[in-house]
């Protein structure tokens, strides 16, 4: 959405095709994003997908079951969601939203007839996007960018699912098409890109990354709420597959040695309800501020009031990989974080630039409530952190100017 928003400042006349939000199967709509695209040519489509149907069928209404992440990811699954899980995994590859594919074909078919497009870019998860690009691709002979968010094969997920030998085949199969024909692969960060060009013999040269980056503009007119209790923050997606529970023991040696009694932990997203179960039982002397889905703005004005920002990176095989889609904000920010996370993956290399930050594994209880314990001394002698962060390296992740290296990137294709 940034890049399409900024592409026209770089004489570029981007092009979007999108599923209705009358159509669309998301949980939560954040329509203050409206504002920033609303000068943007936009063509909407409806969609065949069936996670309506799943969450009708789960809860008795179509939006409230609609799962984030993956289908059916409560901790104790009853035997529908076993069942749905097992469909997913198997008969809708590479994900459930392949529904979309045909309605977005027949207008991304028009739409490149009307406008004479020459350039296409498609833009995953869901990695089912990329076969509408594989499709487009032969069909005209476009010049094409395959965009991928996360990685395909190696997605959390797919570790959970029990899938079946032909279905994991076919699921690698399409990745390796996409990659093999996109006449470009971009990524979000330098280990996926590494992981993703080893898959083919030829041509490693046409990936390439750009980190996720900020809106400065937004975040340069944030002011900070002052109040007078310690907040630790946590903003996003938080599943049991994230190492949630060190933070928890954590804060229990913390308090042992300190007990406090002005702490908070905030969180806003969208929060697996076991795990807020956990906090509140396990911490019964620290405030559980819920806020659910809010705005982005909102989640912003959030990051910039908190005295410690927290960040969980999904458990999985490639972890060195993962990059949060909020790191380069809460960076932004200025406030000090803890990241839970492969200490030699990419998050943490990009922290290593943050004085107040740090990324432990999830063994290291100790190191982590030394770390909070550090932090909190800090607020109490009422000294504010100084964003120590390399300013030139924070300005070159702005929204804007990864989208000038987008065009550097675009006019090499």
């Amino acid at each position: 959405m940034y890049f399409s928003k900024y592409l026209s400042n770089f004489n570029y006349d981007p092009f979007v095709i999108t599923v209705s939000e009358k159509s669309a199967s998301y949980k939560n709509l954040d329509e203050v994003f409206n504002d920033h695209i609303k000068d943007i040519k936009t063509y909407k489509t409806v969609t065949s997908e069936l996670v309506k149907l799943y969450s009708f069928l789960s809860t008795g209404n179509s939006k409230t079951g609609i799962p984030n992440g993956q289908v059916g990811k409560n901790k104790k699954k009853n035997l529908f969601d076993k069942i749905a899980v097992f469909i997913r995994a198997n008969f809708f590859i590479p994900d459930a939203r392949i529904g979309w594919n045909y309605h977005a074909l027949k207008k991304a078919r028009k739409v490149i007839k009307k406008e004479n497009i020459n350039l296409i870019i498609t833009t995953g998860p869901p990695h089912s996007t990329h076969l509408i690009g594989l499709k487009l691709k032969k069909e005209f002979q476009l010049k094409w960018v395959a965009d991928f968010r996360d990685p395909w094969s190696e997605v959390y997920y797919n570790h959970i699912f029990k899938r079946l030998s032909w279905a994991v085949k076919k699921d690698s199969l399409l990745e390796l098409k996409v990659l093999k024909n996109a006449d470009r692969v971009l990524t979000v960060g330098m280990k996926l890109k590494k992981l993703l060009a080893a898959k083919i013999n030829t041509n490693r040269n046409k990936f390439h990354h750009i980190y996720n980056g900020y809106d400065a503009e937004i975040m340069e007119n944030l002011k900070v709420d002052k109040h007078d209790h310690f907040e630790l923050t946590f903003v996003g997606v938080l599943t049991s597959n994230q190492p949630y529970v060190c933070v928890i023991e954590a804060l229990k040696f913390f308090f042992k040695n300190r007990k406090p009694s002005n702490v908070k932990f905030c969180f806003a997203g969208n929060i697996q309800p076991d795990i807020l179960a956990d906090f509140k039982k396990e911490l019964p002397f620290i405030e559980i501020n819920d806020n659910g889905f809010v705005s982005h703005q909102d989640s912003l004005q959030l990051m910039k009031n908190s005295q410690l920002l927290i960040n969980f990176l999904a458990d999985m095989k490639e972890s060195e990989i993962l990059i949060s889609g909020k790191q380069m904000e809460y960076i932004a920010t200025g406030n000090p974080i803890l990241c839970i996370g492969n200490q030699k993956g990419e998050s943490a290399i990009i922290l290593k630039e943050i004085k107040n930050s740090r990324v432990f594994d999830k063994t290291q209880i100790n190191q982590i409530a030394e770390f909070i314990n550090y932090i909190y001394d800090y607020w109490v002698r009422n000294k504010p952190f100084l964003n120590e962060t390399n300013s030139q390296s924070i300005k070159s992740k702005s929204r804007y100017e990864t989208s000038r290296e987008l065009v550097h990137f675009l006019n090499k294709v």
